[in-house]
């Protein structure tokens, strides 16, 4: 399928890292994944990014309960493309990934269509409440032999990698990946702005459209045959959203980068910020893309 230019691929983020404390409304298990990928579905997502929770909240790399979700995730939305997280705690080796990746592929239901990987190292200042130290520091590190380790995972189990590009110095990072010759002929990338503003201590680019044409603007130039989709943390993400639209770019929303709506009001779950991008997506002239299309756009098909 040739997808016209005027689709726009809607990636939902589903649930990330974040608590039932920030909305309660978080899916945390299969069923709850699999009745918001629905949801989104109905109104326009084509893309359903996940992270796998414990029954805590917390994050895990089961291969249980990763067969679990995608199973279901597929059994809700057939057509859907599902999409897993790579990103780990400090104290979790690729080597887990690559594992989970293997135990997926084992079975024909359940590897995913996509992964994402982040690449470069990922550093936050965490706020402290105690008086001393204000801030500790978080370290999520993607090194070289990481990042190809899983990329060729990747390439093995047929799974499409999801390059996101947090900062220039990640545009570099794929660069020299590209000419080691360890990247897909035409990447799938992320425009990921997952700082909500200067001084919250994740040291990524911010969620500003100033940060977003500083990424553009060098990945275009250096993979001019290349798709992404676009997001932002928080409500500063929704000018980054437009921006790309205006761009001919994608766009990911859901819980993973905001519970809030642009007029500040809670969302009531993940496909009311779906249907908001549709609705921004056709202001902007163009149209949401067909399940084919985004198969076609993210090199999945």
């Amino acid at each position: 399928m040739t997808p016209s230019p005027h689709s726009v691929v809607i990636e939902a983020a589903l649930n990330g890292s974040r608590g039932r404390d920030e909305h309660l409304a978080v899916p945390f298990t299969a069923p709850e994944l699999a009745a918001e990928a629905r949801r989104c579905a109905d109104e326009g997502a084509t893309v359903f990014h996940v992270h796998a929770r414990d029954d805590n909240g917390g994050w895990t790399v089961d291969a249980g309960r990763y067969r679990e979700i995608v199973r279901a995730l597929r059994d809700a939305v057939p057509a859907g493309l599902v999409s897993i997280t790579s990103l780990r705690p400090e104290s979790e080796p690729v080597t887990s990934l690559v594992a989970l990746l293997g135990a997926l592929a084992a079975d024909p239901a359940t590897p995913p269509d996509l992964i994402s990987i982040n690449l470069g190292h990922i550093t936050v200042w965490e706020p402290l409440s105690g008086a001393t130290d204000r801030r500790r520091t978080v370290l999520f590190p993607n090194t070289y032999a990481d990042i190809t380790r899983l990329l060729a995972a990747c390439q093995e189990y047929t799974i499409r990698p999801e390059l996101g590009i947090m900062d220039l110095g990640f545009v570099s990072n794929a660069v020299a990946l590209r000419d080691d010759g360890v990247l897909p002929a035409r990447p799938w990338f992320l425009i990921e702005l997952d700082s909500p503003a200067y001084g919250s201590g994740a040291q990524v680019a911010p969620a500003t459209v100033a940060n977003y044409e500083a990424l553009a603007t060098p990945l275009r130039e250096h993979f001019p045959a290349a798709h992404w989709a676009a997001h932002g943390q928080g409500s500063a993400g929704y000018a980054v959203i437009a921006r790309a639209l205006a761009d001919g770019a994608h766009i990911r929303v859901g819980f993973e980068d905001a519970v809030h709506l642009p007029d500040g009001r809670l969302a009531g779950g993940n496909a009311e910020l779906v249907a908001w991008a549709v609705a921004a997506i056709r202001e902007a002239g163009r149209s949401p893309a067909s399940f084919g299309e985004a198969r076609a756009i993210t090199g999945c098909a």
